[in-house]
């Protein structure tokens, strides 16, 4: 079938023509209160954002560490045919990861619509680039099998001091692009190598 990351960029650029098609390129400045309140207000002087983020991400982890579904995404992930031989509904476990992913991707939505008041068609286009940087540069194999929430912080993280340092040393702004496309691009090829180093020690062993 079709590999599921074409197919996912496919209907993303289908839903973003629909939704362009329907806009016109308005803004929206009528937001719910409720949403308003996660964007303004804080718990604890820690913002509700912070909160909603923290929760879906020690849900995640709990779920990929603890659970007997988290075990079947990392070995659908990393072997799909072994999954298959081993009786995992292979089928189910990746529409339920999309579904997951889906939810996901609203939530952040909704979060970034909360933090600036306002909800634009084309608002958050750059995200996906920095968000499979998160994950790239925290470790994640790109072949599956292997990664984690706490991997995807400290990728978060990463990607989070050297933004603000470009902005600290006032590095024009389409330079700063280049520079986060060749770290993604480093962390991409180090991945790569990574894994092929793997699969060399696994065959090593195994002979």
């Amino acid at each position: 079938g079709i590999p599921s990351f074409i197919m996912t960029l496919a209907m993303m650029q289908i839903g973003a023509g629909i939704s362009a098609v329907l806009v016109r390129g308005q803004i929206a400045y009528t937001v719910p209160p409720l949403i308003l309140t996660l964007g303004s207000k804080s718990l604890f002087g820690v913002p509700w954002i912070i909160i909603v983020a923290a929760i879906f991400l020690l849900v995640a982890h709990l779920v990929l560490t603890y659970t007997r579904f988290g075990r079947y995404v990392y070995m659908v992930g990393g072997n799909r045919e072994a999954a298959e031989y081993s009786g995992v509904n292979v089928r189910f476990i990746v529409s339920a990861v999309m579904v997951i992913s889906a939810v996901c991707s609203g939530v952040a939505g909704m979060i970034g619509v909360a933090y600036f008041g306002s909800a634009q068609q084309n608002e958050f286009d750059t995200f996906l680039l920095d968000a499979i940087a998160a994950v790239v540069v925290g470790g994640t194999s790109l072949f599956g099998g292997r990664g984690g929430i706490g991997n995807t912080i400290v990728g978060l993280f990463v990607l989070g001091v050297l933004n603000n340092g470009l902005d600290y040393v006032k590095i024009d702004s389409f330079l700063k692009i280049l520079i986060r496309g060749l770290i993604l691009l480093i962390a991409l090829i180090i991945n790569v190598y990574a894994e092929r180093l793997r699969t060399a020690r696994s065959g090593e062993r195994a002979g």
